[in-house]
C-alpha cells in the first residue's frame, strides 16, 4: 500500500479550504493498540467493476495514523476516527485508470449517521461491526472506483484472455472449421447474412475438386457434422413482420429447412432490429449509466456488507420522418464455451480470400461454378466472380468466451420471449461458468452495440476513451469512415497533441451511396486541419491480364479496389479493436455489434507490424521501425509509389508485348496495395449522420 501527502505532491483538495480546517483543529490521538472503538473509516480502491484494484495509491490531506487488518483486501487503508470531527479529502490513483477522490466527513459521534460523502465519482459506503486484533471495530467503509481510461465503464468487465489475430478470411475461416470439428456439447453462432454453401475451407487445389469433396467444407456440412451437439444460429432479420420471404432475404432453403423442423438440435431464430432511424435528424439515443452498488454485490469479499449509502449511478457521457434500417450485425462464434471468435465476416460466399488478394484466385469463386468458369480464372483468362476482400478476426480462450456467449444468450433468450421467427421451434440454454484465463493471456474487453432494451454502448465508450488517450498514432482500417460521433474525440486530441498522427485505410464511395456525404465531410475536414497528419488511403490489388496474339500481343493492367470490409482500431501499440463494428455512427448507436478490444502493448505492437507490413508490402516492409511518425511516412510513399506505378502500367503496358512485359513487371511492380484515396465532394443524398 502506497499512502502520500497531497500537499507534498502539491496537489490541492477540491477544496482549498479543507487543509486550512484540519491545521485548526487538535490532533486525531493516535490508537496505538488498535482500531478506535468510537469508529473508523476504511479506505477501499475498487475498479469500475466492483473488484479489488491492485497497485492503487492514495492520496490524504492529512497525515493519518493507520490500523493493520490482515483481512484487508490490496491497497485498503483503516484509519481510526475519535470523537473529534474530521474533514478528510481521499484521492485516488491507478495506472490506466482516471483519477477519483472524496471528501469524507465524521461529525464525532453518531455511528454511520455521523458520516457523510461528498464526491462526483463512483462510490458506496458501507457500516458493520467487525473483529479486528480481538476488538469489536465499527467500521465506515468507503468504496472509491475510478473509471478506467481505455475500456467501456458501462460495459463488461475486462478480463485477462487469450488472443490471437487473424488478418484475413482464409487463415480465419480454416482456423474456425478446425475448430468446429472439436465440439462436443454446444455451438453458437450469429451472422448477419447465411449461405449454407459457403466454403470454410478452400485449398489451393481448390479449381480441381469435385462438387462433393467441395461440400465437405460448407458451413451447412460442417454444421450437420455435429449430430448430438446443440446448434444455434442467430441470424439477423431485416424487418420485424415474421415473414418467411424476409427470412429468406439474407439465407437460403436449406436452412430454412433446418429452422422449421423441431427437435433436432439445430435451431435457428431470425432476430429483427426494429429501432427506427430518422432520415434527416439524428438518432435520439440514451447513453447507459451504471452503478457500483451492484457490482460491490458481485465481489465476494465484500457481498456481505451492509451498503448505507448507494452509488446512484449517472451517465459518462452524452452526446422528422424514421425508416427501420437497423440490423443485428454481430458475428461471432462460441464453442463448447471454451473458444470464441468475434469475426467481421459474414457465414457467406464472398467474405473470404486470402492475406495476398491475388486478382486471379480461382477459390473466389461461386459454390456453383463450373470447372471450366474456375479454370479459366487459374489460367488468367477471367476474374473471379467475388472480388479480393479484407477483414480480421479474433480468437479467445479464457473469460471473454463467457462474456462473448452471454451477449448471444440475450439475444437468444430475448427472442424466445419476444417469439421472434422461428422461436416456437426454438429452447432455451444455459452458460457454462467462465474458462479460467489462459497462460500468455492479455487483457479484453468484450463490447457491444444493442439497442433498447439492452441499451448496451460499450463499443462506442472503450473506442472513445482509447482515442482520447492517443499520442502518436492512430489506425483506422474500415468500410466506412463517416462517424461524427468519434470524429469530435479524434480531432480535439489532434488538436491537444501536435504531433499525433491519423491514418485512414477505407473504400471509395459512388456519389449515389448514402454515406458519399458524410464520408466527404469527415475526409475534407480532417484534410484542411491536419493537412500534414491525415493520410487517407484504400486497397487495391493488381495484376496483368496477357495474350500473346498471332499478330500483337495484348497486356492490359488489371486494377481491382480490394472490398475492405475491415473494422479495425489501433492506438499508439497498446490498443486494439476488431469486430463488426464499423466506423459510422449506426454501428456506434443502434445497429447490433459485437467487438473485442485488446489492451496489451507487445500484443498490440506485433498487431500493427503485421497489418502494415501487409499493407506496404516486401519493398517497404523492412523500413518500419515502430517509431509512428517514421511509419506514417513510410506509409506515405508506399501508396505513393503504388499509385505512380500504376499509372505508368496504365499509361505503357499497351506498348508491350509479353515477354516485355514480364520483364518490366519483375523490375517495375507495386508493393503491397495502399494507393492514396479522394472522395468526391458531389453527393446525391442529403440525410442525417446517423441512417447510413
Amino acid at each position: 500500500m502506497v499512502i502520500t501527502i497531497l500537499l507534498a505532491l502539491g496537489c490541492a483538495p477540491s477544496d482549498p479550504s479543507a487543509v486550512d480546517r484540519l491545521a485548526a483543529l487538535p490532533p486525531v490521538p493516535a490508537v496505538v493498540d488498535g482500531c478506535s472503538l468510537t469508529a473508523n473509516l476504511e479506505l477501499v480502491p475498487l475498479d469500475s467493476w466492483g473488484r479489488d484494484l491492485s497497485g492503487a495509491t492514495w492520496g490524504l490531506d492529512r497525515e493519518p495514523d493507520l490500523v493493520s487488518d490482515p483481512a484487508a483486501g490490496p491497497g485498503v487503508m483503516l484509519l481510526p476516527l475519535g470523537s473529534t470531527p474530521v474533514d478528510l479529502t481521499a484521492v485516488l490513483r491507478a495506472d490506466d485508470y482516471e483519477g477519483a477522490s472524496v471528501k469524507v466527513r465524521w461529525e464525532g459521534a453518531g455511528g454511520a449517521a455521523g458520516f457523510s460523502l461528498e464526491t462526483d465519482d463512483h462510490a458506496v459506503a458501507t457500516w458493520e461491526e467487525r473483529t479486528i486484533a480481538g476488538r469489536a471495530c465499527p467500521v465506515y467503509t468507503v468504496f472509491l472506483a475510478p473509471e478506467h481510461r481505455w475500456f467501456a465503464a458501462a460495459g463488461r468487465a475486462p478480463s485477462l484472455s487469450g488472443a490471437t489475430l487473424y488478418l484475413d478470411g482464409e487463415d480465419t475461416w480454416a482456423a474456425v472449421a478446425q475448430d468446429m470439428a472439436g465440439v462436443s456439447r454446444r455451438l453458437t453462432w450469429s451472422t448477419w447474412w447465411w449461405e449454407s454453401s459457403f466454403e470454410l475451407v478452400r485449398p489451393w487445389n481448390h479449381a480441381t475438386l469435385s462438387e462433393a469433396q467441395r461440400e465437405q467444407n460448407t458451413v451447412m456440412s460442417l454444421f450437420e457434422a455435429l449430430p448430438g451437439v446443440e446448434r444455434r444460429l442467430l441470424l439477423n432479420r431485416f424487418w420485424a413482420d415474421n415473414l418467411d420471404a424476409a427470412a429468406a432475404l439474407n439465407s437460403d432453403s436449406a436452412l430454412l429447412a433446418k429452422a422449421e423442423a423441431a427437435g433436432d438440435d439445430f435451431e435457428v431464430i431470425f432476430q429483427a432490429n426494429t429501432i427506427d432511424v430518422p432520415v434527416e435528424g439524428q438518432y435520439d439515443y440514451q447513453p447507459p449509466s451504471w452503478s457500483l452498488t451492484p457490482r460491490l454485490a458481485e465481489n465476494p469479499r465484500y457481498a456481505a456488507r451492509t451498503v448505507v449509502r448507494t452509488d446512484p449511478g449517472g451517465e459518462a457521457w452524452r452526446q422528422s420522418s424514421t425508416l427501420q434500417v437497423a440490423s443485428w450485425h454481430q458475428k461471432a462464434m462460441v464453442m463448447d464455451g471454451e473458444v470464441a471468435w468475434v469475426v467481421g465476416m459474414n457465414s457467406k460466399g464472398t467474405d473470404w480470400d486470402g492475406v495476398e488478394h491475388r486478382v486471379y484466385d480461382a477459390r473466389r469463386m461461386p459454390f456453383d461454378a463450373t470447372a471450366s468458369e474456375r479454370e479459366d480464372v487459374v489460367d488468367g483468362v477471367e476474374i473471379p466472380e467475388f472480388e479480393p476482400r479484407k477483414d480480421f478476426a479474433v480468437r479467445l480462450e479464457g473469460p471473454a468466451v463467457r462474456d462473448v456467449e452471454e451477449i448471444l444468450h440475450q439475444r437468444w433468450e430475448s427472442s424466445l420471449a419476444g417469439g421472434e421467427l422461428y422461436a416456437d421451434r426454438a429452447t432455451p440454454f444455459t452458460l457454462d461458468p467462465a474458462p479460467a484465463s489462459p497462460g500468455g493471456a492479455v487483457q479484453v474487453q468484450i463490447g457491444a452495440t444493442m439497442p433498447p432494451p439492452f441499451n448496451d454502448l460499450s463499443i462506442l465508450e472503450t473506442q472513445r476513451r482509447a482515442l482520447s488517450q492517443a499520442e502518436d498514432l492512430i489506425l483506422i482500417e474500415d468500410q466506412y469512415f463517416r462517424a461524427p460521433i468519434l470524429n469530435e474525440v479524434i480531432a480535439a486530441r489532434m488538436f491537444e497533441k501536435p504531433e499525433l498522427r491519423l491514418i485512414v485505410v477505407t473504400m471509395d464511395v459512388s456519389t449515389w451511396d448514402g454515406g458519399s456525404q458524410w464520408t466527404h465531410l469527415t475526409d475534407a475536414w480532417f484534410a484542411d486541419q491536419f493537412p500534414g497528419r491525415y493520410q487517407l488511403l484504400t486497397l487495391v490489388a493488381s495484376d496483368l491480364y496477357l495474350d500473346e496474339g498471332y499478330l500483337w500481343d495484348t497486356v492490359e493492367l488489371v486494377e481491382q479496389p480490394i472490398f475492405t470490409h475491415s473494422k479495425l482500431r489501433i492506438v499508439d501499440d497498446r490498443y486494439l479493436s476488431v469486430g463488426s463494428a464499423n466506423y459510422n455512427n449506426r454501428g456506434y448507436l443502434y445497429e447490433g455489434e459485437l467487438n473485442a478490444s485488446v489492451l496489451d502493448q507487445d500484443f498490440v505492437r506485433e498487431a500493427r507490424a503485421r497489418v502494415m507490413q501487409n499493407w506496404v508490402g516486401p519493398r517497404w516492409a523492412g523500413q518500419l521501425t515502430g517509431d509512428g511518425a517514421h511509419d506514417f511516412e513510410v506509409v506515405r510513399q508506399a501508396a505513393a509509389e503504388n499509385r505512380a506505378v500504376l499509372d505508368w502500367w496504365e499509361e505503357n503496358g499497351g506498348d508491350l508485348d509479353v515477354d516485355e512485359a514480364l520483364a518490366a513487371k519483375a523490375s517495375h511492380w507495386t508493393s503491397g496495395f495502399l494507393v492514396p484515396l479522394t472522395i468526391a465532394g458531389d453527393y446525391e443524398w442529403d440525410v442525417g449522420p446517423d441512417l447510413f
